[in-house]
């Protein structure tokens, strides 16, 4: 099956050394995919015009002129995704700028500064509100995590999950050739399970509904027969459970419904929890907007 991505990558740079590992990251997809590879970086303007504040917004321009120089000396004369990138130096807040872009890209990618857990719901970040808010799909790379192919995928599925996830997941396993965890979390009670266990009806709904989750996954792999894959069904955390045993050289597939950034953080949704702590790139595929084929 192909993986051909027609409408893009789009990268967010401003000169961090996150933001040029993303870059990195963000060339290697568009080179797997054969996709065109846009490069942006952003600088603030104020509501309102203030004649008083004309050289901070020539100095924030001029900045983000040097982050787009910067990612074209570091991607080289060669193209990528068989085209020449494309860069752009543009005025508004990153994470509404690029959450913009990625309405008509495959993908949209950001790096992930090292901000701590209070830091983040204070100040937020442009990861945490562009994976929130995003109609496409977004990729993270927080600092540390591999540029290269991942070793394993892992993908976090729910039982009412659209194709998105799973679709999604399937085609970067089989680009990059790593090797798929399916990876399904049930009840985290452990007094609720134990009843629900007890409960013929109960028990005889849940054998069901795996059953059907079972039976999706093998669907997928039928599709991509050469991706290596395990379907992984365990009671707990679903946040907890999806970063447990992570390392830099994972990714980690989930899916995302809109909401505000604010609010995902303050409700622990599980994409925003696994954004936070997550030590390798996370791929927020959002429903309708998967780069599958």
């Amino acid at each position: 099956m192909t993986t051909t991505w027609y409408q893009g990558v789009v990268v967010g740079v401003d000169g961090s050394d996150e933001s040029m590992a993303a870059l990195d990251w963000a060339a290697h997809a568009a080179d797997l995919h054969d996709a065109r590879l846009t490069v942006v970086a952003t600088y603030l303007v104020p509501l309102t015009p203030d004649p008083g504040i004309g050289d901070p917004i020539g100095e924030a321009r001029e900045a983000a002129r040097r982050a787009a120089q910067a990612a074209r000396t570091r991607l080289g004369p060669h193209g990528h995704g068989g085209r020449e990138p494309e860069f752009f130096v543009a005025p508004g807040a990153a994470a509404h700028v690029l959450s913009e872009r990625s309405r008509t890209s495959d993908l949209v990618v950001v790096g992930r500064r090292g901000l701590g857990a209070f830091d983040r719901v204070l100040l937020g970040s442009t990861s945490a509100a562009l994976a929130a808010t995003a109609p496409g799909t977004v990729a993270v790379m927080p600092a540390g995590a591999t540029t290269g192919d991942p070793r394993r995928i892992r993908v976090g599925v729910g039982r009412d999950d659209e194709p998105d996830v799973l679709g999604a997941a399937f085609a970067e396993a089989s680009v990059r050739g790593s090797t798929l965890e399916v990876l399904h979390v049930t009840g985290t009670d452990p007094v609720s399970s134990a009843l629900l266990e007890m409960d013929p009806v109960a028990a005889s709904w849940r054998e069901a509904a795996n059953a059907d989750l079972a039976d999706r996954v093998a669907r997928w792999s039928e599709k991509y027969p050469r991706v290596t894959c395990t379907l992984v069904i365990h009671r707990g955390d679903p946040a907890h459970t999806l970063l447990q045993g992570l390392t830099p050289d994972d990714l980690v597939v989930v899916g995302g419904r809109r909401h505000q950034p604010v609010m995902g953080r303050i409700l622990r949704s599980v994409p925003d929890a696994v954004l936070r702590a997550a030590p390798c790139t996370v791929l927020v595929a959002h429903a309708h907007r998967h780069p599958s084929a």
